[in-house]
């Protein structure tokens, strides 16, 4: 985008807040209005809804990216970086509220915004920083048991804590829900953690 970078902060928080009502809720007229920009150039610079929505997605995977970039150890094993990029969520959950209300809302709607599958430069949120962190750790990858196949244990955990997050949304799709069960759901990934550590670690 090639808004002065005051306006363009203003309108990806206002941007950010309206699709933090979900997909289907967020409405454009809000958002320009509360922007101060016109609808014309919303539309100039995404082309629809659906492009911003798509602009937002790309924008907060940049800041998790870099976020966990920070504290991602290559000395430590993959499921040793799990834990700890689980510690920093709570976190980031404090620091960047209006980002993880988007995300939540977005994890839950992107599918329906595009049946047809995901575009070719947006990856799953949750998928592509579980190999960022897998890519990262234990680089001489020694650590598994014998005869197990070094892929198909990273898909087991990548499969194993996907399936960890959505159970999450049991306790609602709100920042402020995930938050106050960040403890008892920190605990369910330790014994999730220490599970997978037991079947495939040596």
């Amino acid at each position: 985008m090639t808004m002065e970078e005051e306006k363009r902060e203003r309108f990806i928080e206002v941007a950010l807040r309206e699709f933090s009502k979900g997909y289907t809720a967020a409405n454009t007229d809000v958002i320009v209005k509360e922007a101060g920009i016109s609808k014309g150039l919303l539309f100039h610079y995404f082309g629809s809804k659906r492009g911003l929505f798509l602009f937002l997605n790309k924008y907060v995977l940049d800041i998790f990216i870099t976020e966990y970039e920070k504290v991602i150890s290559d000395s430590c094993d993959f499921l040793e970086n799990i834990k700890t990029v689980s510690n920093l969520k709570r976190d980031l959950s404090s620091r960047y509220p209006l980002i993880f209300g988007f995300m939540m809302k977005a994890y839950l709607s992107i599918n329906d915004v595009f049946p047809e599958g995901l575009p070719g430069d947006l990856v799953n949120l949750n998928y592509t920083l579980m190999k960022q962190i897998y890519e990262r750790s234990n680089k001489n990858k020694t650590i598994l048991k014998d005869g197990i196949d070094k892929e198909k244990a990273q898909n087991i955990i990548i499969w194993t804590m996907n399936g960890f997050t959505e159970s999450l949304f049991r306790y609602g799709d709100e920042v402020d829900a995930y938050k106050a069960h960040f403890d008892d759901a920190g605990k369910e990934l330790e014994e999730y953690l220490q599970t997978l550590r037991k079947i495939l670690y040596r």
